[in-house]
């Protein structure tokens, strides 16, 4: 198996745009470290938190995926085809099989969770002994293992309703619409209606493609979205909490301070 397949650098990602190079047909993992890193996609900045992990893969296009942070901090990056993780994972069992990704034929294919202690661990060692090859070579392969070989996964990977092209493609026009009626926050029902897919399998299948439950999503989604709006200084906070759709301000001021502890107003002055 060729070991050079694998490649893993360690990125410092600062205010200023830093870029990555992603060539079509990889898969690619960004595991952040302490402090939060936003990664500009399109019109909004998508979050990685803190001990995050980030999973990109496209099957057709190549990209240059661009990255900054408030606080410096360190980004490793696992780049591998998906032929290569067969043979340093899947061998032997026919419990992984990655290449269900085909079912988003010319989509890209993306997942955010958080990092394992034991990957936590691997990247500290990998950031902190950059001199010492066998340590991150054997860091990087317990990162692969541990992130895709855990029950979790596996039992995600087999997941039935990914195997149905149309179910995925509804899910994906449930979130199309969730964003774009953020202001009215639809239910799940009006939701399932809206993309013609039973509740059930609307709820379950969101999680199984995007991570998280249709209200976790929402509401990180939510404050990431209110974060970038409090960044641009171009509306007050009532406004920034009616196009989020809340109806009551306290309860956006309230959730705002409980995800990253100060109220939109402190961070908007602390702005320089």
């Amino acid at each position: 198996m060729d070991d050079l397949a694998i490649q893993l650098q360690v990125q410092k990602i600062r205010n200023d745009l830093a870029s990555y190079q992603y060539n079509q047909g990889n898969i690619c993992l960004f595991i952040n470290g302490e402090h939060e890193i936003l990664m500009p996609m399109g019109q909004r900045n998508i979050p990685l938190p803190p001990h995050g992990i980030y999973l990109f893969y496209d099957q057709n296009r190549n990209f240059k995926l661009s990255m900054k942070s408030n606080v410096s901090t360190q980004l490793c990056i696992i780049n591998l085809p998906i032929s290569t993780l067969h043979k340093i994972i899947g061998h032997g069992t026919d419990h992984l099989n990655f290449t269900q990704a085909s079912i988003f034929e010319k989509e890209q294919y993306h997942h955010f969770e958080m990092a394992t202690d034991v990957i936590i661990n691997c990247v500290h060692d990998i950031n902190n002994n950059p001199n010492n090859p066998l340590l991150i070579k054997a860091n990087k392969y317990v990162i692969l293992d541990n992130y895709f070989n855990k029950p979790s996964k596996q039992k995600a990977y087999k997941c039935p309703f990914l195997n149905q092209k149309e179910n995925v493609n509804k899910v994906r026009k449930a979130k199309e619409f969730l964003l774009q009626n953020l202001n009215s926050s639809p239910t799940i029902k009006e939701i399932a209606k809206h993309v013609a897919l039973n509740e059930y399998n609307l709820k379950t299948g969101f999680k199984e493609i995007y991570g998280k439950t249709i209200h976790v999503f929402l509401k990180e989604y939510k404050m990431s979205k209110a974060r970038e709006l409090i960044l641009q200084r171009e509306f007050q906070i009532a406004e920034i909490a009616d196009q989020l759709g809340y109806t009551n301000v306290s309860h956006f001021i309230d959730a705002f301070k409980a995800k990253y502890g100060i109220t939109p107003k402190k961070f908007e002055l602390s702005l320089p």
